[in-house]
């Protein structure tokens, strides 16, 4: 079954220069590694709160989501992308019912 993945998380403000590349950059990553089950992505920052963003994330389903994502540590982006991550918001894999 399809499933979402959906990250709000919050970066440090001295942070905020490339961000959105970033997050790109490091989505794009587990994509190119998740032999084809990242069906597509979204990335979204808030209006309000420039610092704040979400991640809406398609896999085929929660089982190749979370073989990917256990990967995490193994993308090249991530080191700076976790050391720009001031609070993690909310972390989830979500189905439709």
């Amino acid at each position: 079954m399809r499933c979402k993945e959906v990250a709000v998380f919050k970066f440090k403000a001295d942070c905020i220069n490339g961000a959105i590349e970033l997050n790109k950059k490091l989505i794009s990553e587990m994509q190119h590694s998740s032999n084809d089950s990242l069906l597509d992505f979204e990335v979204y920052q808030s209006p309000k709160d420039p610092t704040v963003f979400t991640w809406l994330i398609d896999w085929t389903d929660a089982k190749s989501a979370k073989e990917t994502t256990d990967k995490w540590m193994s993308f090249p982006s991530n080191q700076k992308f976790s050391s720009s991550v001031e609070v993690d918001i909310f972390y989830d894999f979500l189905e439709k019912r």
